[in-house]
């Protein structure tokens, strides 16, 4: 199997020869560490992204529309800038390439109605996804990015605002709703048209302990939606990922049933238990992550990272359906001998027929949590 092969068998639930890895961006000096002969580009972009996937023998490289948030083009970190909604953004080195809205752009119906809805079918939304779909050339597996109607709502809006709306306008929440999910589906059409692989839909709905809304105010406002932007996306016959931070354990049974093919990035520190999960949903569901970025591999040795690894194979890697991903990404705290430790032990210990023993015996002897 080449790169681009591994990854859809084992997204769309088949085993690959072996477990293949995903990350949708890594920290700015392990870029320019890893990519050392070339000259690295400050902005987010598609010539680095494929040099990477390549340069750390992982099996996809993600892309979004006009730049990474794909609400703006990409953005120099350090700095604050405006996007096209009107929003305000604040990025660090630390961040790179994200950043976090520091407005709020719709506070009401006044400013929603006001609002000049940027064209979402723009051509020039596409250059760095085509470009990104010529450079990996059939081998890497090419994951386009766009959002989810909760999380494109609360960047214009804010969360206070979205939860005030839920009992004082809950006509108006569902109007946004619908509308930024439309929107972003627009993307994702746009995505699939210029050659990926798969849509991965952005999503947050969660803390470390529990939802951003309860469950019942999930399912009445934010799951109407979302089902849609994912139905509309699958029925063309692309893999879709749904992305949710955070505990999402009450809303599994609702996840479950939407048209996706995996869940990503089953976030270890909010008590996404990876081999329950696996037990209860993973005939249904290509699993992704699971290796805690805030703990283990920001914080551990090498010798836990490789534990964790280990961990992950043992209890999501059989039967196949599994895909080694941190539970976030591979941000700049992370050590770089923690990021070569997580492909290294995947790549060593993550072949098909997995050797279960040889992956108990090493669990052994690195001492069992």
């Amino acid at each position: 199997m080449n790169k681009r092969e591994r990854f859809l068998t084992a997204l769309q639930g088949g085993v690959p020869d072996r477990v293949p890895v995903f990350e949708f961006y890594w920290g700015l000096p392990f870029i320019e560490t890893v990519l050392g002969d070339r000259q690295v580009s400050v902005y987010h972009n598609a010539d680095d992204e494929v040099a990477m996937s390549k340069a750390t023998d992982i099996d996809m490289v993600y892309s979004a529309p006009y730049g990474f948030t794909a609400f703006t083009s990409v953005q120099l970190h350090g700095e604050e800038y405006q996007d096209e909604w009107g929003t305000r953004w604040g990025s660090n080195q630390e961040s790179w390439p994200g950043s976090w809205p520091i407005c709020e752009v719709v506070k009401s119906r006044q400013d929603w109605k006001k609002l000049d809805i940027p064209d979402p079918t723009l051509p020039r939304r596409m250059e760095q996804p085509l470009r990104t779909v010529a450079l990996a050339n059939g081998d890497l597996a090419v994951v386009g990015g766009i959002r989810g109607p909760f999380s494109a709502v609360w960047m214009l809006a804010g969360l206070t605002n979205m939860g005030m709306w839920i009992y004082d306008d809950p006509e108006f929440l569902d109007e946004l709703l619908g509308a930024m999910g439309r929107w972003n589906t627009q993307l994702g059409l746009q995505l699939i048209e210029a050659g990926v692989d798969a849509i991965s839909i952005h999503d947050d709905w969660g803390m470390n302990e529990a939802t951003f809304i309860g469950p019942d105010h999930w399912k009445q406002f934010v799951l109407p939606h979302i089902a849609e932007e994912i139905a509309t996306l699958a029925d063309t016959g692309t893999p879709i990922i749904l992305h949710s931070d955070g505990n999402i354990n009450r809303l599994m049974d609702e996840i479950v049933q939407l048209k996706i093919s995996a869940l990503n990035p089953l976030q270890r520190s909010a008590h996404m238990d990876l081999a329950e999960i696996k037990a209860k949903y993973g005939d249904r569901l290509c699993l992704i992550g699971n290796i805690s970025t805030s703990a283990t591999l920001a914080q551990g040795t090498p010798q836990d990272v490789e534990r964790e690894v280990l961990e992950c194979l043992r209890d999501a890697a059989p039967g196949g359906g599994y895909i080694m991903a941190p539970d976030h990404s591979f941000h700049s705290a992370i050590p770089f001998e923690n990021i070569w430790a997580v492909l290294n032990t995947c790549r060593e210990y993550g072949a098909y027929p997995l050797n279960m023993g040889a992956i108990l015996s090493r669990l052994q002897a690195l001492g069992e949590r």
